[in-house]
């Protein structure tokens, strides 16, 4: 009802006008009391004051009192102007019965004081008091109109406000600021911006309709169509389906916000504990109802880790994507906040976090007011979850967007055949930091999940999967392809990742005078997807495998993680077999959509009560007597090709079965009893699991040989005729069609997704890590299997199982077969080390791809081209020599003098604050050095150099 009177209760009363409001329940609703009820009884509705009247008096004589006596019994006319607190349960639906503006008469209240408010009394209700509307010939000298005027004028100062939102945001933020005198910045924070500028909000009073509900489950609405209100912060009111769109309400004292948060409103009204709501007219729309329950988890998580609205606001933001994007596939629906919780976390700082407790009673009474929304960040948190069919759509755009024909070509573009033209042209790629694909920061939410159709490591949500191509970091500090197992099924939060766009395009351009007319374009797609390294991944919710590691990098009691330890007893017990083995080597994926294994047996097959997972190895399943078996995959199992690697060691695991026989490779023999293969093969079933064994197991050295380097292949007389080594691709190149046929045999894969490539092959310029000058060409038919993602220059890549051969010109090169696989082993296409010392010790600062081009102050143009000419030496070094910059190469290469001159510019020699993590362990022993300043020489002992990862570069 509108109004409601506590003479009421107990009363039969006719209720002439009421709409009914069923709910989503069946049998569930409510009655919405358009007109005030009638009472059908004869008796009189006399006030009733339940005592004896000491005396009847205003408010401003009580506030008088109060500072005088402390024993005062009183009857009170009230017009919500004098600090009292109802703490009687009995009493709590007065809160319906009394409104702002309004005169009310209560008796027998009783003067306290509260816990944290020294000094002040207030009036409390007792057991006795009653309530009675005030009547108009009875009022004393407080006018109630006072309120109503001051509403008044509140309400136009707050329409004032929404009016310059909508008109002038600058005048908007300008007018805003008069009333926000408490305003500074605080520095720092995770998701990536350099301060959070932090306002005071305006108490004001509001008339308005309710236009939407945005949030009911987390008290968000939206009134008069631009205007949104926050009633998170009231306490919990059962408002029932009353704030449906087009009801009426009336606010007093709320925190009028401006630009609290980017997915919110503009302008938001936001109630606390002071605040008061009233509905003057129920919607006469036939709306949808949504009435939520009180105590909700947003409600529970604003109260447990007292967040301001700002990071409230972003926090319902985040349960939204959630929900829709994971929500039921991946995670429930009473763990939806829980995720949002944890990305609220990452996002904000120790410094945004609140740990003060709070006090209700200083809240509503205390003068200058003082509440949770009295201040709040300005747009902060800013970090957008972008899903991930929105990140591929932008990339797919991107990718044609960015495109420039012209820049596709050399300089002797002019000189170029027809053929040659539109070899050049057929394939390239767009490469762009994750940071850099929208104005604010960008975090990518989804679950890692293994696909047996391309053979990848993709990231998933329930609008759609993207490729990634992932390695890790070894402690050592080097980059490696080695990832776990455990990564599969983890949910992960991604703020920094590198977003590739391969282009492929048929052109048949005559010459490159037609490269402005797209209709010699015959055909064009492009391959979109993500690279990364695993240690800038944030588990957000682990798999049970990744809690299993997680556990284990907790213990630091190395002594006692080698007793041993009784089983873990899981939550559903199930019989399963498993096999521990070392992999040797990894072929390719082949035309049959499968690749094969060698791998060595460290034990045999052992029976377990339940899933043992990735846990710790126990003694029974080693032996020193191993086999080398082959491990055949197939089809579904071809999904653990992207987490296998040659010299891990693994747990192959059957469920639901106790026969240790169905681990036994075989051997397989053709007609005649003749066996075919050399050792005993096995065929993986796609519902058998594996998982990554990280602990160092004795005498159990891998029998990997070494892969050997480009110069071994080179120049080495001994070299077998098929071949594995590493390198640096340096260039790519697409080989043209054999006459536009198709190849006889192709890809299963291939065969049903007509888009991607057909008859593709390709020659990568691969170069030695160590001796830049020595390169091979490896011509690699790539349309035989699934794509090979990251072929781009600059990845460093290890090549397995080619074929050496010599051309009549005495030129070595290598060529794919079925079974040769390219790997991906590092993403960083160029990186940058500065050298710091003091005197006393040296740091070496790494500086990945994305960082070097913050601390040269180049832009994307520039550095494009700067890594080009990298890539061509291979490893470029100057430093200082007193005022100047010098190299140990030919000081009058143009590469070198660009970069001395880049480095000794005003723009870069600049004082700058590094944000750094722990690159690798100190190794080796200390050193003599000299050290010069000025004309004096120092001979000074530093210790090996501490290796850091520069994460941020914060300019001063």
């Amino acid at each position: 009802m509108l109004k409601s009177s506590c003479l009421w209760l107990g009363r039969l009363m006719l209720f002439p006008s009421w709409n009914y409001i069923p709910h989503n329940a069946p049998g569930a609703g409510y009655l919405e009391l358009l007109d005030p009820p009638v009472c059908v009884t004869l008796e009189a509705m006399a006030f009733d004051p339940g005592g004896a009247l000491s005396e009847v008096m205003s408010v401003m004589r009580a506030a008088e009192l109060l500072r005088q006596r402390s024993d005062l019994s009183v009857s009170l006319i009230w017009c919500l102007l004098v600090c009292s607190v109802c703490q009687e349960a009995k009493h709590q639906y007065w809160r319906q019965c009394v409104c702002v503006g309004q005169s009310v008469c209560v008796s027998s209240l009783r003067v306290c004081s509260l816990q944290g408010l020294e000094g002040r009394r207030v009036l409390t209700d007792s057991c006795q008091s009653r309530l009675h509307p005030h009547l108009q010939n009875q009022e004393i000298s407080e006018d109630p109109d006072t309120h109503t005027d001051s509403l008044t004028a509140d309400a136009h100062t707050a329409d004032t406000h929404t009016a310059d939102t909508h008109t002038d945001a600058h005048t908007a933020d300008t007018h805003t600021d008069a009333h926000t005198a408490d305003t500074h910045l605080r520095s720092g924070t995770a998701s990536g911006s350099n301060a959070v500028r932090m306002k005071r909000s305006t108490l004001i009073s509001f008339k308005g309709t309710v236009t939407k509900i945005l949030n009911a489950e987390a008290g968000l609405y939206e009134i008069d169509g631009q205007v949104g209100l926050c009633l998170a912060y009231q306490p919990a009111q059962k408002w029932g389906g009353g704030l449906r769109p087009g009801a009426e309400i009336q606010l007093h004292n709320v925190h009028f916000m401006y630009r609290a948060s980017p997915f919110a409103p503009r302008v938001v009204l936001c109630a606390c504990l002071r605040s008061s709501l009233q509905i003057t007219a129920f919607s006469r729309l036939s709306s949808k109802v949504e009435v939520s329950g009180t105590h909700g988890p947003l409600q529970c998580l604003l109260l447990e880790k007292n967040l301001g609205a700002s990071q409230y606001l972003w926090l319902c933001y985040c349960q939204n994507a959630v929900a829709e994007r994971l929500c039921p596939r991946w995670v429930r629906a009473e763990r939806v906040c829980v995720v949002a919780e944890r990305l609220l976390d990452f996002v904000c700082d120790a410094e945004q976090k609140t740990e003060n407790k709070r006090n209700i009673y200083r809240e509503m009474i205390q003068e200058p007011h003082q509440c949770p929304v009295t201040m709040f960040c300005v747009w902060w948190p800013s970090a957008a979850l972008w899903s991930l069919r929105q990140l591929s759509d932008w990339m797919r755009c991107e990718a044609w967007a960015s495109l420039s024909l012209a820049s596709l070509l050399p300089a002797s573009a002019a000189h170029m055949t027809a053929l040659e033209l539109n070899a050049a042209l057929s394939w390239s790629v767009h490469k762009v930091p994750l940071t850099d694909a929208a104005p604010e920061p960008l975090l990518l939410l989804g679950v890692l999940e293994l696909d047996s159709t391309h053979a990848t490591l993709q990231l998933r949500d329930q609008t759609h999967a993207l490729d990634c191509l992932c390695v890790s970091a070894h402690q050592s500090g080097d980059r490696t392809a080695h990832i776990n197992t455990a990564w599969q099924g983890c949910l992960v939060c991604v703020r920094r990742c590198t977003l590739v766009m391969e282009r492929f395009m048929k052109t048949h351009f005559p010459s490159w005078k037609h490269l402005d007319q797209p209709s010699y374009i015959t055909h064009k797609h492009c391959r979109v997807y993500l690279q990364l390294c695993v240690d800038d991944l944030t588990i957000i919710s682990p798999s049970a495998a990744m809690s299993r590691c997680l556990m284990e990098d907790r213990q630091t009691d190395r002594e006692s993680a080698k007793r041993p330890r009784a089983p873990e007893r899981p939550l559903t017990p199930a019989a399963c077999v498993s096999l521990l083995l070392r992999l040797e080597s990894k072929q390719g994926v082949t035309l049959q959509n499968g690749f094969v294994c060698r791998a060595v047996c460290l034990g045999d097959a052992q029976r377990w009560s339940h899933d043992p997972k990735n846990h710790r190895t126990q003694e029974r399943e080693q032996h020193r007597d191993t086999q080398k078996i082959e491990l055949h995959f197939m089809g579904l199992c071809v999904r653990w090709f992207p987490v296998l690697h040659p010299g891990c060691v693994y747990r192959l695991i059957a469920r639901n079965t106790e026969d240790v026989s169905v681990l036994k490779a075989k051997g397989v023999s053709a007609r005649g009893g003749v066996t075919q293969l050399s050792s005993p093969a096995l065929l993986l079933q796609p519902q058998w699991r594996i998982h990554t064994i990280t602990e160092e197991l004795p005498d159990t050295q891998s029998g990997v040989p070494a892969l050997m380097s480009v110069s071994a292949v080179l120049h080495s007389s001994s070299a077998p005729e098929i071949v594995s080594f590493c390198g640096i691709i340096t260039q790519r190149i697409t080989l043209q069609e054999d006459n536009g046929t198709k190849p006889k045999i192709q890809s299963p894969t291939a065969a049903e997704d007509a888009s991607i490539e057909q008859d593709l092959r390709v020659r990568l310029t691969v170069q030695d890590t160590d001796c830049p000058g020595h390169v091979i060409d490896v011509y690699v038919d790539l349309s035989c299997g699934p794509y090979t993602l990251g072929l781009i220059a600059g990845a460093a890549v290890s090549v397995h199982h080619v074929q050496r051969k010599v051309s009549k010109a005495c030129n070595v090169y290598c060529r794919s077969l079925p079974i040769s696989c390219v790997s991906v082993t590092d993403l960083t296409s160029v990186c940058l080390r500065l050298v710091l010392e003091d005197g006393s010790a040296d740091a070496h600062v790494w500086f990945s791809s994305d960082t070097v081009c913050d601390l040269l102050k180049l832009n994307a143009g520039q550095w494009d081209g700067l890594q080009r000419h990298v890539k061509v030496k291979g490893h470029v070094k100057v430093y200082t020599r007193g005022h100047n910059m010098t190299c140990d190469e030919d000081p009058n290469d143009a590469l070198v003098q660009y970069l001395s001159c880049l480095c000794s510019s005003t723009s870069v020699c600049r004082q700058i604050h590094l944000t750094c993590r722990l690159r690798a362990q100190r190794t080796g022993k200390s050193q003599l050095r000299k050290v010069h300043r000025g004309q004096t020489e120092f001979i000074c002992k530093f210790t090996p150099a501490l290796q850091l990862q520069c994460q941020h570069i914060h300019t001063r």
